[in-house]
Parts: structure tokens; sequence; C-alpha cells
């Protein structure tokens, strides 16, 4: 079968690694998702998508197949749940030229946020939409979450009714110093949702940003630096990287160590989840001791209890974790290493 032009395209664009166009071969060209191309993620570009001969090849694994079958191995979903998310994709015409499709990308991809985004801090929007339900389950997930009076919350939060990738998921906005949004994450608010789609999803062909950068001011000399915005959102001076790679040391995109050495004065100090309860926060956070990085060690009291930062203020009624909990607890080199060694 022959699924929407634009729908494979958003797909590629969504799972392959530092995606483009290129307009000599008319192909699109990315990181294979399948084999991650070893050390060269995000580096080169192995992964074809050849739009004349619907098909696509990876020169590293040697994977070759029609467009369906791609997105079914890289998604997750069955044959017929491609079939029915492709329907809402509108069919580019059979002799679409590459200016029309770039047109198409660039618009996509260049939006601030997904398609009719509904401001959620906004009590007017929120009185025209009270009646949606996925209006009231957003407002819910956040009321339930304290994301509405958490001392660090980002200016706004949205959900959007109509984008063909982020339908019905809470729209977490990443401002700039300047500002304006230049990248999204949302997360996924329906329980159906979360069969099909990962947890977390980012905006498409944008560099990661530092969340609530635009937040960092001069009342504390530490920046503290989480993996995920929702914890970020309960500490002053808190920020998220979203997403850390758990056997690296590497923790930035350029874009983001940008951003942070535009305070040079801020200590920091990298934010895990509880050590005692998640191993891949355990291991990292050995990574980063040895690469000389400080880090918060969950103490055994709060680390057994709790997974995040979201748990404990939400167990204690609390809109902020106090800094002095964890700067007491902030360890780098050896001293870090052996109170790493006591938690088993």
């Amino acid at each position: 079968m022959v699924l929407p032009e634009a729908y494979i395209v958003q797909k590629f664009y969504q799972y392959a690694g530092k995606p483009k166009y290129n307009r000599l071969t008319k192909t699109y060209q990315g990181g294979c998702p399948i084999c991650r191309e070893g050390k060269s993620w995000g580096k080169k570009r192995r992964l074809f998508y050849v739009i004349k001969d619907n098909f696509f090849h990876c020169h590293n694994c040697g994977w070759h197949s029609n467009p369906t079958n791609w997105i079914i191995e890289v998604s997750s979903l069955t044959f017929e749940e491609v079939l029915e998310e492709s329907k809402d994709y509108d069919i580019l015409p059979k002799d679409v030229n590459e200016k029309e499709i770039n047109e198409y990308v660039k618009r996509i991809f260049s939006q601030k946020l997904p398609d009719d985004s509904i401001n959620l801090f906004d009590d007017t929007q929120l009185k025209f939409y009270n009646s949606n339900p996925i209006v009231q389950t957003a407002v819910k997930y956040i009321k339930d979450r304290m994301l509405d009076t958490a001392c660090n919350k980002p200016k706004s939060l949205y959900v959007s009714l109509k984008d063909k990738t982020h339908k019905n998921r809470l729209v977490i906005p990443f401002w700039n110093l300047n500002n304006k949004i230049i990248h999204y994450q949302t997360r996924t608010l329906l329980k159906n949702d979360e069969k099909f789609k990962p947890k977390y999803l980012s905006k498409i062909n944008s560099d990661k940003s530092v969340f609530n950068i635009d937040k960092v001011t001069e009342e504390l000399d530490k920046i503290y630096i989480f993996e995920g915005p929702i914890d970020a959102c309960f500490a002053v001076n808190g920020v998220a990287v979203a997403g850390i790679t758990e056997n690296s040391s590497s923790l930035y995109t350029k874009l983001q160590y940008d951003q942070l050495n535009k305070f040079p004065f801020h200590e920091r100090v990298i934010v895990l989840d509880s050590q005692w309860q998640d191993q891949a926060s355990k291991n990292k956070t050995k990574i980063l001791l040895d690469a000389g990085v400080k880090v918060f060690i969950w103490p055994k009291k709060l680390g057994k209890r709790y997974k995040d930062f979201n748990e404990l203020v939400i167990d204690n009624k609390i809109n902020k974790v106090p800094s002095k909990i964890i700067d007491e607890n902030t360890y780098t080199g050896l001293m870090g290493r052996v109170v790493l060694s006591r938690i088993n």
C-alpha cells in the first residue's frame, strides 16, 4: 500500500537522527533508528528514504523495505494502527516537486508549538474549552502533579487537540533567554496513547534547549540541572536538559552548553532520580563523579521513599524542595563515590 507522503515524511523526521532533505538526489537522509549506527549516531546519515522508488535503506545495517514496514519497525505501531493514523494526513500530489516538499517540511518543523495549542494557564481559554474532555484531563494532570503551584513553574503549559504528532498530549515549552519558545516536549496524558508512542516526545528536527533557562536568577549561585522538566519545576534555579544518556559523561547539546555558559559564576549540580530506586541513575552518578561533576545523591531516608522530586513534593504537599536539602547532599570525586557505594 502507498501511505500519504506527508505522513511518511513526518515519521522520518520524528524517528531518524538529524534528518534532512537532499535536493540533488531527491531523498531524505538521516541516522538509522534501527541500528543506531554505532558511534556514528548524530554524526552521519546512512539511512535513506528514496521517494521515487518508495523504499527505505540503511547503508550501515542493510535494513531495506517499504515505508510502511519501516514505520511499523521504528514506532511499534501495528499495521492497522499505521493505516488509521495516516488517514488524517493530507496526501501530497503525485507530481509534487522538491520545492513543495521543502515548504511543507519547513512549515511543520518551524512551528513554535504544536498546531492550535491551548494555553492551560490562560483562564479565558480554559473557560472556552472547559467542557472538552482532553482539556479537563490535562488540567487534572497539572493539578495532581502540583505543576500549577510549583515554585519554578514555566510561564505556561499547553495541550493541542489537532496536531498530528502531539495531539492530546501535555506540551511543555522551552523558552530561551530572549523570551522565545525554541523547543518543546510533550507528555502522554491518555493511557491509550502510552501504547503507541513514547511517554515523552520532543519537537521534531529541533535542537534541545535547556528547560527553564529563562528563570535562572541571582537568588542562588547554583543551577540545579535535572533530567526532566517536571522535577525542575520544584527547585529554585531548577533547569532540565530533557534526557541524560546513562553510559556517557556527556550531558549537553551544543545549544545547551552555550545557554548554561551565559551563567559562568553559577555552580552546576546534577540532580537525577533516586539512586536507591533507579539503577540507571546510580550508574550515571558514578560516571559523572568519575568525570569530576557535582551530583546530588539522595539521602537514604528520602531516596528509599521517593523516586523523584515530584513524588516528594506531592507526598509532603509543598511547592518546592529547599535548596539546602540539595546542597547538603551534593558530592563530587572520591567522597561522592564513597557515599554512592553505600547504596544497595
